[in-house]
């Protein structure tokens, strides 16, 4: 681990200091046990099971889905290229942010998505965590194409992050099993923060914006991406400026995203895509829904104007 990251480690309920063996980390305060594994630490505090049981479920979910979709890229041979899940992005004639052109042609619309949302935003030599980082592609372009101190990985889904950790790392990242809505970071740890495409699966939005606040140092920015109802999106910008946040970008580029759905449906329903794998399709439920392919609800949802992918930049001050 980075060490003076590892240093900001907290606990993920209560927030106090932590004590470190060979197999895990115990909370002084609250005395919650998290398991540091081969290569990376689980920081999930179990406990919430008894606690908010109804929540638990729904993250539980989350996992397995992502769990299976893991297993099934490894299946069909394609797994070490699949580094991205997201929808994407291509250029229209809106405005667009970004400073940097992607030269990846294996991912280059995901890629693009994240360059977009970070436009002009400083990263170079600042303290990044990517919450709900997946696969770790985003990670890997940041690093490529803007040199950050330092980054994190923080994903909910032990197979995600045995993934990440399992490929060759670079020595200013690391990764760590964690919850979007009890992030186990000191106060004040990142000059930014990014989430994109993972908000949705969240049951409480507001501790999820409330920690991305705390975790922020003052200037802070937080690069934000989700496809949201409409009738969400007022709501979603009133619940991020009561965290503390103020709103300096809230763009709407839905018809770029379908533009990349088009430009993806081919390569994602393919003899090795992700919608043409069994194994994924039946545990998932409808996996065409779950990447937006072309005819699916939410793909006819966003051409509909019903959802919008909003693309956020907000600042702690």
């Amino acid at each position: 681990m980075v060490q003076h990251l590892h240093a900001r480690l907290v606990c993920s309920s209560c927030k106090g200091e932590l004590a470190q063996s060979d197999t895990s980390l115990q909370c002084h305060r609250c005395l919650a046990t998290y398991l540091i594994e081969n290569r990376y630490v689980s920081m999930l505090d179990r406990r919430e099971q008894v606690d908010r049981p109804s929540d638990w479920n729904r993250k539980e979910g989350e996992i397995r889905d992502y769990s299976e979709i893991s297993n099934s890229l490894a299946l069909s041979g394609i797994g070490r290229f699949a580094t991205f899940l997201n929808y994407g992005y291509v250029s229209t004639g809106n405005e667009q942010h970004a400073v940097i052109e992607p030269d990846d042609v294996w991912n280059r619309n995901s890629v693009k998505l994240l360059l977009e949302v970070v436009g002009r935003t400083t990263v170079r030599e600042q303290e990044v965590i990517d919450i709900g980082c997946g696969r770790g592609g985003n990670i890997a372009a940041l690093h490529k194409y803007f040199k950050p101190l330092s980054i994190v990985g923080l994903d909910i889904c032990p197979a995600n992050i045995a993934y990440c950790s399992a490929k060759p790392r670079l020595t200013e990242s690391f990764y760590l099993v964690g919850d979007a809505e009890n992030i186990p970071f000191a106060d004040e740890s990142f000059d930014v923060v990014l989430n994109m495409e993972s908000a949705h699966a969240y049951p409480n939005r507001t501790r999820f914006y409330e920690e991305v606040y705390r975790i922020m140092r003052y200037g802070g920015v937080f690069l934000y991406t989700e496809l949201m109802l409409e009738e969400e999106v007022v709501q979603n910008v009133r619940l991020l400026e009561e965290a503390g946040l103020t709103v300096i970008r809230n763009q709407d580029v839905t018809s770029n995203v379908l533009l990349s759905c088009d430009e993806n449906a081919k390569q994602r329903t393919g003899a090795q895509g992700i919608a043409n794998n069994a194994n994924a399709s039946t545990t998932i439920g409808d996996i065409h829904d779950f990447i937006a392919l072309p005819g699916s609800k939410k793909y006819e949802e966003m051409k509909a104007g019903t959802r919008q992918y909003r693309m956020m930049n907000l600042v702690k001050r």
